[in-house]
């Protein structure tokens, strides 16, 4: 779950990181005001999930609060990366002498937490690493022991973060890696870590992605429709379904994230596209109906195509749910199913006696057959 850069700065200020003053508003009159408070020129950012803001516009400057309020104007409704802009971050501007790249994530290689500083910030970090990987210094984090104060310190001198600085650095870095941790963050970045012209570290901006697998335990961030890019996507959040919209016809509803993930290929290698990606075991009936309500209310799906291989999970039980919710729905769509596993037989048998859905031996014939029946439908 990506947050905006303002729910993110809270967060940090949460933690006692040091964040610009400003505020979030949605009206150019409330961005004149807040330049009003603070007193001094401001920067006016567009809030939205994508990145690449700056180059696309995305972020003003002011000096005074008539042109905070032309520049809060000129972003609000404005399309970033197909986003529309709902509200800016009107804050103070930084007098920035230099400024630093720092993050905590995950290296899925090792796999631990690794602590990332460069002495060029502002930048796209991964296209740095590829080109001028020498500027880029990481630390893995053993968990068991967690950051040592000297790994800090030792990255943050590699950076080049001038001596005075080094306390502050060391005290910055520790407690992102504490928040990291705290929040189940798969990402936590300060890009820029702007070394002021006073000589203090303040983090201009901030991006944090907490882990969807543990928003059970982080009740306090917001799921709001803004933090989805679909309509469909933000429904399935409600209940508690992994579903993410693509731009094809076939509709997809498999059980487990990687036969749903050799589907998408499988689809993608006869030429065509499916129209989401959906994990849903199917044996809960609430969770069956929903998946398949998102999947056959979609305008794009041409037809259906569910797939799955119950072991742990029975066939049999996968599809008592999935032929309950189809028989609510109700759907007109043309449905293709491939049913494999324990209990296969019956599963079949509920299929073919009560729907009238005849599963195909394998996952290849199905998604072929599904594939020549979505072009048939165009």
């Amino acid at each position: 779950m990506k947050l905006f850069e303002w729910e993110a700065k809270a967060v940090f200020r949460e933690h006692g990181l040091p964040v610009p003053r400003g505020r979030v508003v949605k009206d150019p009159e409330e961005a004149a005001a807040v330049a009003q408070e603070l007193g001094r020129p401001v920067v006016v950012k567009a809030q939205v999930l994508s990145g690449g803001r700056g180059k696309a516009g995305g972020i003003n400057f002011a000096g005074d609060p008539a042109a905070a309020q032309a520049a809060a104007a000129r972003l609000l409704g404005m399309m970033l990366a197909g986003e529309p802009v709902r509200s800016v971050l009107v804050e103070e501007r930084l007098d920035i002498a230099r400024e630093f790249y720092l993050s905590v994530t995950i290296d899925p290689a090792l796999p631990a937490p690794v602590l990332m500083v460069s002495g060029a910030g502002g930048i796209d970090i991964e296209k740095q690493a590829a080109t001028t990987p020498q500027l880029v210094f990481t630390q893995p984090v053993e968990i068991a022991r967690g950051l040592q104060g000297f790994q800090v310190w030792n990255l943050l001198a590699d950076a080049g973060l001038p001596p005075a600085a080094m306390h502050q650095g060391v005290t910055v870095a520790t407690e992102l890696f504490r928040l990291f941790r705290q929040r189940d963050a798969e990402l936590a970045e300060i890009n820029p870590l702007a070394l002021t012209t006073a000589g203090s570290l303040v983090a201009a901006d901030a991006k944090l992605i907490i882990n969807d697998n543990a928003l059970f335990r982080q009740p306090w961030v917001p799921r709001t429709r803004a933090h989805f890019d679909h309509d469909l996507e933000y429904e399935a959040a409600q209940h508690g379904l992994n579903y993410v919209k693509l731009s094809g016809s076939i509709g997809l509803l498999c059980t487990g994230a990687g036969l749903s993930l050799a589907t998408l290929d499988l689809v993608a290698r006869e030429g065509a596209r499916a129209a989401n990606f959906l994990e849903s075991g199917g044996a809960n009936y609430r969770n069956a109906y929903h998946g398949l309500r998102l999947v056959l209310g979609d305008p794009e799906v041409k037809v259906l195509l569910i797939n799955t291989f119950g072991l742990v999970s029975r066939a049999d039980v996968i599809c008592r749910g999935l032929a309950d919710a189809l028989k609510e729905l109700g759907t007109v769509k043309p449905v293709v199913a491939a049913i494999r596993g324990t209990g296969e037989e019956e599963a079949r048998r509920i299929f073919w006696e009560e729907l009238g859905i005849a599963s195909c031996p394998d996952t290849e014939s199905a998604v072929r057959k599904a594939v020549k029946m979505a072009r048939e439908a165009q």
